[in-house]
């Protein structure tokens, strides 16, 4: 997952991204609204925390603009301004969340993951029936009636995102993109892997999948029900 925090304060936005990427995300920062919004044009992220009094463009009209551009990107609003006046307008251009300074980061955390888990592609989905073969993801196991086995965290993800779009082909670095941050440690070749394993979980015989495709040069599909 990958995060970008926009905030004047160079040393509030630092602070901000070494305590996320600690849990794991890739993150970028901006100290202006114009910056952030360069960025955003040029890459792609899973979240934005924004801060709104900024010397430049202020994150009221950063967000305004994303959202004018029809760009959904889920935005968390981090501001010193409290009112009900502030949050409504916020919210009322599409921020996904408003947290107001000072703030605990903890909190920020659990509010960040909150949105991402309402936003993620195939969130959603609660379970997903492949074949003979049943996906729980709160439970986190996987496999046909009595014989269920562990799901793991990423191979929950990529089932999820697979699922999003069945049908779809996923190439290697938009999973990446989309699950880890392409930024992140993980390679392709980690990507391969978790299919591997997911195929040894769904597919009767893994060596010839019938559910979770190969397409050659360009990544990987799901099929739930390809007769």
């Amino acid at each position: 997952m990958k995060l970008l925090v926009v905030d004047d304060e160079k040393a509030m936005a630092n602070a901000i991204r070494d305590n996320f990427e600690y849990e794991g995300y890739s993150v970028d920062c901006a100290y202006g609204g114009q910056q952030a919004l360069d960025r955003l044009l040029k890459g792609k992220y899973n979240l934005v925390v924004l801060d709104v009094m900024m010397p430049d463009i202020d994150g009221f009209m950063v967000l305004s603009t994303l959202r004018e551009s029809n760009d959904n990107t889920p935005v968390i609003f981090l501001t010193a301004r409290s009112t009900e006046a502030d949050k409504l307008r916020g919210l009322g251009l599409g921020a996904d969340d408003y947290v107001v300074k000072p703030f605990s980061i903890l909190e920020l955390v659990a509010r960040v993951k909150a949105v991402l888990n309402r936003t993620t592609p195939g969130s959603h989905i609660e379970t997903l029936q492949i074949g003979d073969v049943l996906a729980d993801f709160s439970k986190l196991t996987i496999g046909p009636p009595r014989e269920e086995s562990g799901l793991g965290r990423y191979e929950a993800d990529i089932l999820r995102l697979l699922a999003s779009e069945p049908g779809r082909v996923f190439s290697r670095d938009e999973i990446l993109d989309r699950i880890w941050g392409m930024e992140a440690f993980p390679s392709n070749r980690t990507i391969d892997n978790y299919i591997v394993k997911l195929r040894q979980k769904i597919e009767r015989d893994p060596k010839a999948p019938r559910h979770l495709l190969s397409i050659y040069g360009k990544g990987y599909k799901l099929v739930c029900n390809p007769d």
